[in-house]
């Protein structure tokens, strides 16, 4: 399964089924625009040393949403989200310390590394006919810590399709998160060009809401 938004690719592209883990912790989100849908599933959250960022993704069935934390600080590690209520937007995190709780702007995948501090959400269903991907252009992510190594927050975003014009306002919530290593090949890469986009399969012939996944 491949996620069509760029520099997300590889969140939900290497992810089999839902999370079977007692670190997993839980996503909510619902969405209207274009088309309608809601996600109720088992949520992980990942930190990717190489690329310092701290990849949320949750999937159930044939949907899947990733939200990708981008931290301040080039040294920054996520082996735990520290105990703070902040919701101020997150300063520069020292080496050795882990991703700040706070609020992220929303912003494009391939101008979210070099914007620091960001959020990137993509989303992805099967459709009858293709592959319906959407990413984030604007909104915000709140982290907020809840105890020692979990995390929770909310998100609102508005998304674009991958292919064409067509926008979704997603909004959501996730608790219970420990925040656990990724494979060392995490996520693939950084952030592509949208025009390097991976395209859908077929063109989009005949759109359909997705089942809810409750």
């Amino acid at each position: 399964m491949r996620l069509v938004a760029a520099g997300l690719a590889g969140a939900l592209a290497c992810s089999s089924g839902e999370p079977a883990d007692s670190r997993t912790g839980s996503l909510e989100a619902e969405w209207i625009g274009s088309d309608t849908g809601k996600l109720s599933a088992p949520a992980v959250a990942e930190w990717c040393d190489s690329l310092k960022l701290l990849e949320l993704r949750a999937i159930h069935g044939d949907t899947g949403i990733a939200l990708v934390f981008y931290p301040s600080g080039s040294g920054t590690r996520a082996d735990s989200v520290p105990r703070t209520g902040s919701a101020a937007k997150p300063d520069s995190v020292a080496p050795g310390d882990s991703v700040t709780p706070g609020t992220y702007p929303v912003i494009a995948p391939e101008r979210a590394d070099s914007s620091r501090p960001a959020a990137a959400v993509a989303l992805r269903w099967f459709a009858e006919t293709s592959i319906r991907g959407f990413r984030g252009d604007s909104g915000t992510v709140v982290l907020e810590a809840t105890g020692p190594g979990t995390s929770a927050g909310r998100f609102s975003a508005y998304l674009r399709s991958a292919t064409e014009g067509s926008r979704l306002t997603v909004t959501g919530s996730f608790k219970g998160l420990s925040v656990t290593p990724a494979p060392q090949d995490c996520v693939g890469g950084p952030p592509q060009d949208p025009d390097q986009s991976e395209e859908l399969d077929e063109p989009d012939e005949a759109d359909q809401s997705p089942e809810s996944a409750d």
